[in-house]
């Protein structure tokens, strides 16, 4: 990946049209959409936060397509990365997560920060299906700064960006990033990474 990608995080509204914008809510949000229940939708072995939620693979790790849904979302990327003019050759991972809100204690308390691959640079590109609460944070803290995770106490907020129908955030999958838990409305996102 070239050094112009590194360190950068990108933030565009309506990246696909309305149509399908609306399109992917009304699906998701059926009956019909098959979601996958998930013990904490931020690190599965985390014993502490337990936050679930729901998710679905469009391509699982190993790259293969995984879902029925993913052909109808390549808008998603390629209109993301046109915007900042990459031409990406890979897609390695697609999913979606969807977050109920819960009655948690202490609701300033992020998910835990995590990176989505560790092995190779890559792009994330993250797309919100509804407007919401639940801002995604994005830590000025880098892989490339320290392999493991860092403590709380050492993260540094470096961009948040709420969750808005049709935006979408494009960063460097090297920052260590999370979710915060949505209070009061019901929170889904795709995310893809790229190289």
């Amino acid at each position: 990946m070239s050094e112009f990608f590194r360190k950068k995080i990108w933030v565009f509204d309506d990246i696909i049209d309305v149509k399908l914008q609306d399109d992917i809510q009304k699906t998701f949000l059926s009956l019909n959409f098959p979601w996958f229940f998930n013990p904490d939708v931020s690190y599965i072995k985390n014993d502490v936060q337990k936050r679930p939620g729901f998710s679905h693979y469009f391509v699982s790790k190993n790259g293969d397509d995984n879902s029925d849904w993913h052909e109808p979302l390549i808008p998603i990327i390629k209109n993301s990365c046109k915007k900042i003019g990459y031409q990406y050759s890979k897609i390695h991972q697609g999913r979606a997560f969807f977050q109920l809100p819960l009655n948690i204690k202490d609701r300033h308390i992020v998910d835990s920060p995590h990176l989505d691959i560790t092995d190779f640079r890559h792009l994330v590109i993250l797309y919100y299906v509804l407007d919401s609460d639940g801002d995604t944070v994005i830590y000025k803290n880098n892989f490339e700064d320290g392999k493991k995770v860092p403590h709380i106490s050492e993260l540094v907020e470096k961009q948040r960006i709420t969750p808005k129908k049709g935006r979408v955030v494009i960063f460097d999958g090297y920052y260590w990033h999370t979710a915060c838990q949505p209070e009061n409305n019901l929170r889904c996102i795709i995310n893809y990474n790229v190289s």
